[in-house]
């Protein structure tokens, strides 16, 4: 029996069983997850109670031989929605069911197919069918980043957003691709559940000289004056500067588990940086430091100075760390 995400099968069957499922939907997940995705909405669809290994119907859906489930782009090979693909799709939307059931259902991927040439014309041609829907018919729409996708189209669907994974599970997914396992952990810990994510960091080196830059701040940033030189180096690659106070904060997080819930840590395998920032951060400083911390990745969102910006901040760091440690 396939499992359920819950953001997305386990949602829509709770709508069925509502009465309160829509008739066209945008699923949205990571690349490599979508076509399990929509496998999901199908088999929902066609079979409310989704029995699983001993249902026919189910069966049918997942072997790809349930006649009511159709699944474009027909050309699997490329993969690329044409306006071809979603003319066929309105031509068959109109079609009573042939397979027993009492539905059809439009497994849509167009994960490539958001961007390019022709990807505002099968949205346009589609339009029409998701304003006027038809009794019995289910489009589901899968893509990796529902913005990419005409206003109009988004406007007349319904959004499933793939359950976020746990970031020790997006670790073994990395893990799998045969990154080490310190790199895993650190991309983990700042891809938001998103293995897609993960994958983008490990594979940008100037994001993991900001990660470093992170560590180094947090365990060997001990007066004003070495500040102006970690300041210089944060500013060096501004384009990275997020990257690394959004580490900084995963740290000094990281920080008060090991010393509040150990067993939750996410960076075993970086114990010896940990332990340096325990024993220079009490637990109110780095409580008050990812504060600091925040807000000035709000001030430069909001258009704040970012050398005045990240200068501050840093010398707050210190007279926080201190302040506390003295108190």
């Amino acid at each position: 029996m396939i499992a359920l995400d819950e953001n997305v099968g386990a949602y829509l069957s709770s709508a069925f069983a509502r009465g309160l499922a829509a008739h066209a939907y945008i699923v949205v997940g990571e690349k490599q997850h979508v076509k399990s995705l929509l496998l999901q909405c199908a088999l929902v669809t066609m079979c409310r109670s989704h029995t699983g290994d001993d249902c026919d119907v189910c069966k049918k859906v997942v072997a790809g031989e349930h006649l009511d489930v159709i699944n474009l782009p027909l050309d699997s090979v490329k993969n690329k929605l044409t306006v071809a693909d979603v003319s066929y799709l309105v031509e068959e939307s109109y079609r009573r069911p042939v397979d027993n059931s009492e539905q059809r259902v439009f497994c849509v991927d167009a994960t490539n197919s958001v961007s390019g040439v022709g990807c505002e014309l099968w949205q346009n041609k589609l339009l029409k069918t998701l304003e006027e829907p038809i009794e019995g018919v289910y489009i589901f729409i899968g893509v990796t980043d529902a913005e990419a996708l005409l206003p109009t189209v988004r406007s007349r669907c319904q959004l499933l957003r793939q359950t976020k994974l746990s970031a020790g599970e997006v670790k073994q997914a990395l893990l799998r691709n045969s990154f080490d396992m310190t790199s895993c952990e650190m991309a983990a810990a700042m891809s938001g559940g998103s293995v897609q994510r993960g994958e983008q960091i490990l594979a940008n080196r100037a994001i993991f000289e900001a990660y470093r830059l992170a560590v180094v701040i947090a365990t060997e940033m001990t007066s004003t004056k070495v500040a102006l030189k970690y300041a210089a180096a944060l500013l060096a690659s501004k384009d990275t500067v997020y990257d690394c106070l959004g580490f900084l904060t995963v740290l000094l997080r990281e920080s008060l588990t090991l010393r509040l819930a150990p067993e939750l840590c996410l960076l075993p395998h970086l114990q010896d940086t940990i332990d340096k920032i325990c024993a220079s951060y009490t637990l109110q400083a780095a409580e008050e430091c990812i504060v600091k911390i925040n807000m000035a990745k709000k001030q430069l969102d909001d258009g704040a100075n970012i050398t005045v910006t990240v200068d501050k901040l840093l010398n707050t760091i210190l007279e926080t760390r201190y302040l506390c440690r003295k108190s």
